[in-house]
């Protein structure tokens, strides 16, 4: 694990089109980023849009981060400030540096924009904006903001932050040239006493959604969307439900565009309905006691920045199924799941081969799975692992620290 340095950490100013509820990875991952960088010694300010922000940004808030919020004046596609944009002189020059997440949208222009006049250091995290599957979505409107913005902002950054290597290999495709740190997001690992009670909490899930007492679950959480290949699970328990009657299949997360309907389309037709509960999104105890109730995890995704969803049910000792689209090849190596190719037909064998696995194996595998990321992705680690960069990025450090690679 990192120690922070003994000279006082540098200031950060955090940027961010918005870190509201439902909205994915980023709004748990940067404000536990920002936290965990106040708690290593080095002061942080985030500056985001108002809205319904979720629990991990008052978290943030509570450890020491100063959480600047500004109301959008041009909502959607561009997501412009102007009191972002006005606030954003003086907010620049009392930092060390300013880090930019997330591409595509005003707050990150305008914020690379003024650390470069006032030739402060400027760090990039893509957050996945710059794999092939979320350049290919809305790809003229990209190309465009690539040439007035996002592109210029890449040539002039001090140093990309990458959270896998695969994210890595898309900046450097984008047609970035300089460093790039492969830091991960850090995980939230709970202790034995959270665990227990998130056990002890599985008989009010089963009150909420009797059809689940008594069953073996598989869990799916994750946002409702083509992309995290929910549709694929639906038609791969289809073939398989028969086949093991003492499982039942939970999806738990908020739907886009309606894809929920879809799914249930899909499981209807397959007579599998009943053997599924569509929970909707979970939060907070909800979503732990999911977790605690489950024996195994599947995301099937077809692309992923990072995964945090796998991460956290790895944290909370549940094997895990997911794709060669995830960015996760340490959960073969740690043999705590399966890393399986897209596709219906691999997803089907390889369910109905953990379906088929004793539960002491799974129980095995989630222990094994635990271990992992207590080592390697615990927040004050990860964190420790950032301040360095930007230690090294301001020229506080002449070598790249030891934990901290730059490629």
């Amino acid at each position: 694990m990192s120690e922070p340095p003994d000279h006082p950490g540098p200031s950060s100013l955090h940027v961010i089109t918005g870190l509201w509820r439902h909205t994915g990875g980023p709004a748990e991952t940067v404000p536990a980023l920002c936290g965990g960088l106040v708690r290593a010694g080095a002061p942080v300010t985030l500056a985001t849009l108002a809205g319904d922000l979720a629990d991990p940004v008052r978290t943030a808030a509570a450890a020491g981060v100063d959480v600047r919020t500004f109301p959008a004046s041009v909502r959607h596609t561009m997501w412009y400030s102007r009191s972002l944009h006005a606030a954003l002189p003086d907010l620049v020059a009392d930092h060390d540096l300013v880090h930019a997440h997330a591409m595509w949208q005003a707050p990150g222009w305008l914020a690379c924009e003024e650390a470069v006049r006032r030739g402060k250091p400027l760090v990039i995290s893509p957050r996945g904006s710059l794999l092939p599957r979320r350049l290919a979505k809305s790809r003229l409107k990209k190309r465009l903001a690539s040439l007035l913005f996002d592109g210029r902002n890449v040539r002039r950054c001090s140093l990309m932050h990458a959270t896998s290597d695969e994210e890595a290999g898309s900046i450097r495709t984008f047609g970035y040239r300089g460093p790039i740190a492969v830091i991960p997001n850090g995980i939230e690992v709970p202790d034995d006493s959270t665990l227990r009670l998130a056990a002890g909490r599985c008989a009010a899930l089963h009150c909420r959604y009797p059809e689940t007492a008594g069953r073996r679950l598989l869990l799916f959480l994750s946002r409702i969307e083509p992309i995290k290949g929910v549709t694929s699970l639906a038609k791969a328990w289809g073939r398989l439900a028969a086949g093991h009657p003492e499982w039942h299949l939970v999806i738990a997360g908020p739907a886009e565009r309606n894809h929920d309907h879809e799914v249930c389309e899909i499981l209807d037709s397959s007579g599998v309905l009943h053997r599924t509960t569509l929970a909707g999104p979970l939060y907070g105890d909800d979503r732990e006691a999911a977790f605690a109730a489950c024996e195994v995890f599947v995301l099937p995704t077809t692309s992923e920045n990072f995964g945090m969803v796998i991460g956290e049910a790895l944290a909370r000792g549940r094997p895990v199924i997911t794709t060669l689209g995830a960015p996760w090849p340490g959960i073969v190596d740690h043999d705590c799941g399966w890393r399986i190719p897209l596709g219906d037909g691999c997803l089907v064998e390889c369910l109905d081969g953990a379906m088929s696995t004793p539960p002491s194996t799974l129980r095995a595998m989630g222990d094994r799975g635990r271990g992992w990321m207590q080592r390697d992705f615990s927040w004050p680690s990860i964190c420790g692992r950032m301040r360095g960069a930007y230690d090294w990025t301001l020229g506080r450090v002449a070598a790249t620290p030891p934990d901290v690679r730059i490629t």
